[in-house]
């Protein structure tokens, strides 16, 4: 990435300033005066700095609209564009031209996450009261917490269960912090966590009860390069993989065509 070596403040306005070359196709001193809060004569030298990282045919100056000027085949100079850079330019304009629905955050109380935290950390079992959705009441389980993960809207722990003898997935906000981590005792009976270290690879397609014009439109949607698109994850995260992507909807528009179950190699084992 270019500007690799200027003092922070400065990377971040010249890279906003190569975001709105991409989004905007033009940028002033003014832009980054309004952003920044900065003087006049440092945002000349911004742009001094930005245009000598440029190519020859990079942003130029336009005398009649006293802006510069990015031509549609310019190319960004701190890599790849995305959404969220769209998100951020719109948020930061003071028009309602940009609104998102409201973000329904999952509890995450501290009296839970910390103990099953320094459990596994540890690697100490815990006797826990939990509640599970397909229990009526709490039930006091023994687990031996030894992954965290994320769905992309809460975080769950992964532990062994005693009682089941498995392992298991466990929401944290549905365990009882009163009544929990009481007792503890040695985890050192946990076997191996086999699905954690194997790969589930998923093969997916448009759906087949969608017409090829809406097919086409999901090819785009979901980046296909090719007939298939192939989604990897590991076989302990593979339910969550299907909820997230859609595939157990009523009416989906990706369906699985096949998944392949392939144990790490040693080295990404160490890697991951």
């Amino acid at each position: 990435m270019a500007f690799e070596d200027l003092k922070h403040a400065q990377r971040a306005r010249l890279e906003y300033l190569d975001r709105l070359f991409f989004w905007d196709g033009a940028a002033t001193r003014a832009s980054l005066v309004k952003r920044f809060g900065i003087s006049n004569a440092q945002a000349a030298l911004d742009f001094r700095t930005y245009l000598a990282e440029a190519p020859k045919d990079g942003p130029h100056y336009d005398a009649s609209s006293r802006q510069y000027l990015a031509l549609d085949s310019f190319e960004r100079l701190t890599g790849k564009a995305s959404s969220m850079e769209l998100q951020q330019l719109l948020t930061s304009e003071p028009s309602s031209s940009f609104d998102r629905l409201p973000d329904l955050q999952r509890t995450q109380d501290m009296r839970v996450l910390r103990p099953l935290y320094r459990a596994y950390k540890s690697q100490i079992a815990v006797r826990i009261v939990y509640q599970s959705m397909r229990d009526p009441e709490p039930m006091t389980r023994w687990i031996a917490p030894v992954r965290f993960a994320s769905d992309g809207v809460r975080l769950h722990v992964r532990a062994w269960c005693y009682e089941r003898e498995a392992f298991r997935d466990f929401h944290p906000a549905r365990i009882d912090p009163i009544r929990s981590f009481i007792e503890t005792k040695p985890a050192d009976t946990v076997p191996r966590d086999d699905d954690w270290f194997t790969w589930a690879i998923m093969q997916l397609k448009p759906h087949c009860r969608l017409t090829e014009a809406q097919q086409r439109v999901v090819r785009i949607e979901f980046g296909f390069n090719g007939d298939v698109l192939e989604a990897r994850t590991r076989k302990a995260l593979e339910f969550y993989t299907e909820r997230r992507w859609g595939l157990e909807q009523k009416e989906p528009r990706l369906e699985r065509v096949s998944i392949d179950y392939v144990p790490m190699s040693a080295e990404e084992i160490d890697a991951n």
